[in-house]
């Protein structure tokens, strides 16, 4: 019978996002965070997390796997984010309860950019002038709440892609192709590494009724897009220049997150085929954006 475990882990307060959406990416069905001290913190902003120097993050599994495929997973998605935190070597067993009816009352509608980010269970009533964009929580990234998301979202609702094709490369839970085909793009490709990313991102396109194209890197389709997104970190941004500039189509736009304010000269400097519209960043990160020359 699976039960729900719990891994709790310390975090820095500058780390407390990204690794909020790295335990979604790795399945985590809910994620809390606790001050690990006596630190007070009165009324943070609409959306924002709250944060401490140093934070307990406790995040809650439903998972039949052993803890020791758990995780594994997990400790390669901190590797990949570069998080060097010590994990334990175990998962902790909890008592049978609503774990997960408790845990969903803590999702909330947020606004970004254009968009009305709700999960699906929420019966708040749509502000005018938003595009409601219903997203389930727990699959993988892309909750809406990390500024990279955010980022990317805000490029979408300035630049609706009416009629156009768009690939949102590392898709997580789908978030940005299906912003696009909710604000009229016509052809959506969702690519992940993770086959986990793909289940979610085709049960958030449901959610929206859209259907969403979901490949992995083996199976990367030969034409080209009008939109490229890639929300992805800047190492693979780099190294994945040519992949990324071959899916956009001459003409085409291509918009580049995940990466820190730093990393960004270093970013836009692989792209020798783009031209760059003004950086645009958000709490340390940068989102680049620009259109393919030729």
């Amino acid at each position: 019978m699976t039960k729900f475990r719990q891994l709790t882990v310390l975090a820095a307060g500058n780390q407390v996002e990204l690794l909020e959406e790295l335990l979604f990416l790795a399945n985590a069905q809910a994620v809390t965070l606790v001050d690990n001290g006596d630190t007070p913190i009165l009324e943070p902003p609409i959306g924002s997390h709250p944060v401490w120097p140093q934070t307990q993050v406790k995040a809650l599994f439903y998972d039949e796997r052993p803890h020791s495929e758990i995780l594994r997973d997990i400790a390669m998605y901190f590797q990949r984010a570069n998080i060097q935190i010590q994990l334990p070597n175990e998962l902790t067993l909890l008592p049978d309860q609503d774990w997960l009816g408790a845990s969903l009352d803590s999702f909330k509608p947020v606004k970004i950019g254009g968009f009305w980010v709700k999960p699906s269970w929420n019966d708040d009533p749509i502000p005018e002038d938003l595009t409601l964009l219903n997203l389930d929580p727990g699959l993988a990234f892309g909750t809406g709440m990390h500024p990279t998301t955010q980022l990317c979202l805000e490029w979408l609702s300035a630049n609706p892609p009416l009629g156009q094709t768009i690939m949102d490369f590392g898709c997580g839970s789908g978030i940005l192709g299906i912003a696009a085909g909710c604000v009229g793009a016509d052809q959506l490709t969702g690519l992940d590494i993770d086959p986990q990313a793909l289940i979610a991102t085709k049960q958030n396109a449901e959610l929206n009724d859209l259907v969403v194209e979901t490949v992995l890197p083996s199976q990367i389709p030969s034409r080209r897009y009008d939109v490229v997104i890639a929300n992805i970190l800047a190492n693979p941004l780099i190294k994945l220049t040519d992949t990324l500039n071959r899916l956009t189509k001459p003409g085409g736009k291509i918009v580049l997150s995940g990466l820190l304010d730093e990393q960004a000269d270093q970013v836009r400097a692989a792209y020798h085929a783009i031209t760059f519209d003004t950086d645009v960043s958000k709490e340390g990160w940068t989102r680049l954006s620009g259109t393919k020359v030729g």
